[in-house]
């Protein structure tokens, strides 16, 4: 679902941007801001404060820019939109070719919503639903999930054990943040991933603070820490494997197609035994 709110807030940016002027200079300006970090947020697909930023730059870069060239200014804001995904993008080749679609697909959505803003609102339409997938394109580039990246960010500034649990934890949520919940499930699950983020939140704190040497770090606040850690990592591990068994177990008792290909296949062969008696 969050993938599809990037082409709305596209078409927002790109539709909507051409008549801010008319509002006047402050709400112009403060429309114009708010429509860049939504294109970041929905880019980002995470409330995310380096999301906000980005965008609210973007909108501003890109505005100055696209003043003088549509199509660098498309760039800018796309590419600014998409600076937080950038960083969950892993491996350099494919962060290079992120960062190159979204210039490219920006380029074209500023020059095709500045050529196409005076036209009727049929052609405007179109130009502007084009403008909302040609930003979405840069999404066909994987990047991870902004939970398993805050993790494995996390696992990298603590030492063990909490470092190896923050690890295989950012490794469960690639594997497991598309898995199906139920509603009970996935508010349960949830939570329990919040609660994590706080922990390796803390986790990392405390690390900053014996780091610098400071008095006062307990440590059996810290050995409780990891042990809350490694609980919730087991805990959320155990669930996804439940519901994994819960699943095969279900696909292997639906037999139904089985016994109706068997009782085709029955008819037939009975079908052939009487033609061939006939004969």
């Amino acid at each position: 679902m969050k993938r599809f709110l990037l082409p709305v807030a596209a078409a927002a940016a790109f539709g909507a941007a051409p008549y801010a002027s008319k509002l006047g200079i402050v709400s112009g300006s403060a429309a114009l801001v708010a429509l860049g970090v939504l294109l970041a947020l929905a880019a980002s697909a995470s409330f995310s404060s380096i999301a906000i930023a980005a965008g609210a730059l973007g909108a501003f870069a890109g505005n100055v820019v696209g003043s003088a060239v549509p199509a660098a200014g498309g760039a800018v804001l796309v590419a600014l939109a998409y600076a937080e995904r950038t960083t969950r993008v892993r491996g350099t080749n494919a962060r290079i070719a992120h960062v190159g679609a979204s210039l490219v697909t920006g380029a074209l959505a500023g020059s095709l919503a500045v050529a196409y803003a005076s036209a009727s609102p049929a052609v405007r339409g179109v130009a502007i639903l084009v403008c909302a997938v040609l930003v979405a394109l840069p999404l066909l580039v994987d990047a991870d999930d902004p939970l398993a990246a805050s993790l494995e960010s996390a696992s990298r500034r603590v030492t063990d054990p909490a470092r190896g649990a923050l690890r295989d934890a950012a490794e469960l949520r690639r594997q497991t943040h598309d898995v199906p919940l139920d509603a009970e499930s996935q508010r349960t699950v949830g939570a329990t991933w919040r609660a994590l983020a706080k922990l390796a939140e803390s986790r990392t704190r405390i690390e900053r603070a014996r780091s610098r040497a400071q008095t006062g770090v307990n440590a059996t606040v810290v050995a409780m820490l990891d042990q809350r850690i490694a609980d919730h990592v087991a805990a959320l591990s155990r669930t996804y494997t439940a519901v994994d068994t819960a699943h095969a177990a279900a696909v292997s008792i639906d037999d139904g197609a089985l016994k109706h290909v068997e009782t085709a296949s029955e008819s037939l062969e009975e079908t052939s035994r009487v033609l061939v008696d006939l004969k």
